[in-house]
């Protein structure tokens, strides 16, 4: 009978031991990423919109690919609830065809630990000052003990945000989805004959030198305000010290030499 009892308790506890463990409780991150090719991107969207989670990131977008019509491509940050983690992978397998898929898992029990580790010695030291303050009469101790406190109860609330972004990262695996839309093919181009390739390549010539011209003919335009602004005072300073010299000239001109004077004045009489 004894025996019986013993064999009971090992399978139990095999039972146990076999049964599977959330993530939570491992204080593991979870993160998966896929990338799906599917027929029409807006039924892929629609079911996602009811697969368990919420979306923390999306957006929509086109892609133009060689000799097919553009590609719809949509991107999904989601997160999901950790014991519909397996369930929603296996509903995005079922949209299309899985052309990329990764999924990673990080122990954060260090980190966690850490933290409450921290917040123990806040609470602690809290604590001391809370029952220094109520013994203490003197008004320098009470500022220094309440400036103290502020700073305490500041680094409590961050490590608390912490601490909560870090389990629900444990509870809420987070999936990244990647949907690619498959292009429609584009009809092939009829073969040119060689007169019609001739006058293509004319007209891409001429239509290139006609905005090569066009170019030229702005650059000369916005190159030529500045010069006209600057040649305009720079031409009437080189006129005034042009009328300044001729002035200077026409007085030396003028001037009488004495010894000419006497000259003319003998010569008179």
């Amino acid at each position: 009978m004894r025996i019986f009892i013993g064999c009971l308790v090992v399978v139990a506890c095999s039972l146990l031991f076999a049964l599977p463990v959330k993530a939570s409780t491992r204080q593991m991150r979870q993160t998966h990423s896929i990338e799906i090719e599917v027929e029409c991107i807006d039924t892929a969207i629609e079911i996602i919109r009811e697969l368990n989670g919420y979306n923390l990131e999306s957006h929509v977008f086109m892609n133009e690919v060689w000799g097919r019509s553009p590609q719809r491509q949509a991107n999904f940050t989601r997160r999901v609830e950790d014991w519909a983690f397996r369930h929603v992978q296996e509903e995005l397998r079922r949209m299309g065809e899985v052309l990329w898929e990764s999924e990673n898992a990080q122990f954060l029990g260090a980190q966690i630990g850490s933290v409450v580790t921290r917040l123990v010695a806040l609470n602690q030291e809290i604590d001391r000052l809370t029952v220094m303050m109520a013994a203490s009469d003197s008004l320098d101790v009470l500022i220094a003990i309440d400036s103290r406190l502020s700073q305490l109860h500041m680094e409590r609330n961050q490590l608390i945000g912490q601490q909560n972004v870090l389990l629900a990262q444990t509870t809420s695996p987070v999936i990244t989805i990647i949907l690619l839309e498959i292009p429609e093919e584009r009809p092939a181009l009829e073969p040119q004959t060689f007169g019609a390739r001739i006058g293509s390549r004319f007209s891409n010539s001429w239509r290139n030198t006609l905005t090569a011209g066009g170019n030229l003919l702005v650059f000369i335009a916005r190159i030529s305000v500045p010069l006209i602004a600057l040649s305009l005072p720079l031409g009437f300073l080189i006129f005034v010290i042009r009328l300044w010299y001729k002035r200077k000239n026409t007085n030396i001109s003028t001037e009488t030499n004495p010894l000419e004077t006497i000259e003319n004045e003998e010569g008179q009489e």
